[in-house]
């Protein structure tokens, strides 16, 4: 039965059941090709079905992929103790700021503010209350500045402040507010609570610096602050 053109009809039918129609009006006794047809269609559904679940887990797995990849550049770029901008974060925001700067002719300054005997608190009261006045001091430094500001934990007990569009006599302000904030606050490892200061290093970026320079003058004037009785800001000369 050799009909060409019946063969040709059927390589271009594609539902399974006009196929099966075909193959039993064509070879009525022939009940083997039916059944290995029936096999090869549950075969192909089961494969859709199969494929359709693979389609959707790999998906799945993109979008979860996406969301680690997202996940593990944020904790790259936060202090994992205070939640602030960690070392990091703050120095690429500063490198955007200075090219900012020099485009736009605006000034910006930084602040690195460090608690005052801090290795005194950690030997009375443990490690672990000296975690908990870093915490807390996160949050008030935060609680001085504006929202465009940066706040980062610089490194140990040192935090660094990010002001925008500030001179370094503008930020005497900021210094001002954070010495008194720290001093006003009452941290607690018992009762009573205890009182900490900090001292304060101020440098406004100088175009014709790098930023490494920037960051070197502000340490100076942070140890000026130290050796001129702590307690208080020193603005970089």
């Amino acid at each position: 039965m050799a009909d060409t053109g019946g063969k040709k009809g059927l390589s271009n039918i594609s539902d399974p059941e006009k196929i099966v129609r075909i193959i039993a009006e064509r070879y009525p006794a022939d009940d083997t090709l039916l059944a290995e047809f029936k096999k090869l269609d549950e075969l192909c559904k089961k494969l859709e079905t199969r494929t359709g679940k693979l389609t959707r887990e790999n998906e799945r797995l993109k979008t979860e992929l996406v969301n680690m990849v997202r996940s593990l550049e944020l904790a790259s770029r936060v202090d994992g103790m205070t939640g602030l901008a960690n070392r990091r974060d703050i120095m690429e925001k500063i490198e955007r700021e200075a090219t900012r700067s020099h485009r736009h002719q605006h000034p910006f300054t930084i602040l690195l503010v460090d608690v005052d005997d801090f290795r005194k608190v950690n030997d009375e009261y443990g490690y672990n209350f000296g975690d908990d006045v870093l915490v807390e001091m996160s949050r008030v430094l935060t609680s001085c500045v504006r929202n465009e500001d940066v706040c980062a934990r610089w490194g140990g007990e040192e935090f660094l402040i990010l002001l925008p569009e500030t001179t370094a006599e503008g930020s005497r302000t900021v210094a001002g507010k954070v010495l008194e904030a720290m001093a006003m606050t009452e941290f607690k490892a018992n009762k009573p609570g205890i009182r900490i200061t900090v001292s304060i290093g101020i440098c406004e970026n100088d175009p014709a610096r790098s930023v490494h320079e920037c960051i070197s003058r502000v340490d100076q004037a942070l140890q000026q602050a130290k050796m001129g009785g702590k307690n208080r800001h020193c603005i970089a000369t």
